[in-house]
C-alpha cells in the first residue's frame, strides 16, 4: 500500500461497489457493541445514529439515506438551508456519527449481527 495521499485518495474515489459498503461503516454504542460483540457496523436506511462531530454534534436522527457514491449519509433533521430558503439534508461522514438503535427488519442483517460475522 502505498503512502502517497494523492494515490491513496484516488484508492478510495475509483474503489468498486463491494468495497464502498466498507467505507460506510459506523461505530456502534457502547450497549450495541457489547450485545453484538462487534465494534462497527455498516450504516443503513432505517438505523438511528447520533452525530459526534460538526454543526450538528449531539443530535440524533434516523438516517433517510445512504450515499455510496460519495460514502455519505443523510440524516433526519440535518439540514442546510439554502439562499432562496429551502432544507436540503446535510451529508455526513460516517466516521463522525454514532448508531444508537439498529433497524433490524432485514433477517439476513440480523442473523450476521447475531452470529458475530463481519457485515
Amino acid at each position: 500500500m502505498t503512502q502517497q495521499p494523492h494515490k491513496q485518495r484516488e484508492a478510495t474515489r475509483t474503489a468498486p461497489l463491494h468495497e464502498r459498503h466498507r467505507q460506510v461503516r459506523a461505530q456502534l454504542s457502547d450497549d450495541l457493541r457489547e450485545t453484538y460483540g462487534q465494534r462497527t457496523v455498516r450504516v443503513n436506511e432505517g438505523d438511528t445514529v447520533e452525530v459526534m462531530r460538526g454543526d450538528f454534534a449531539d443530535e440524533d436522527g434516523e438516517v433517510v439515506n445512504v450515499d455510496l457514491t460519495d460514502t455519505v449519509i443523510h440524516v433526519e433533521g440535518v439540514t442546510n438551508e439554502t439562499v432562496d430558503g429551502e432544507e436540503v439534508p446535510r451529508p455526513l461522514e460516517t466516521s463522525n456519527v454514532r448508531v444508537t438503535s439498529l433497524d433490524l427488519s432485514d433477517p439476513v442483517r440480523q442473523e450476521r449481527l447475531e452470529s458475530g460475522g463481519d457485515q
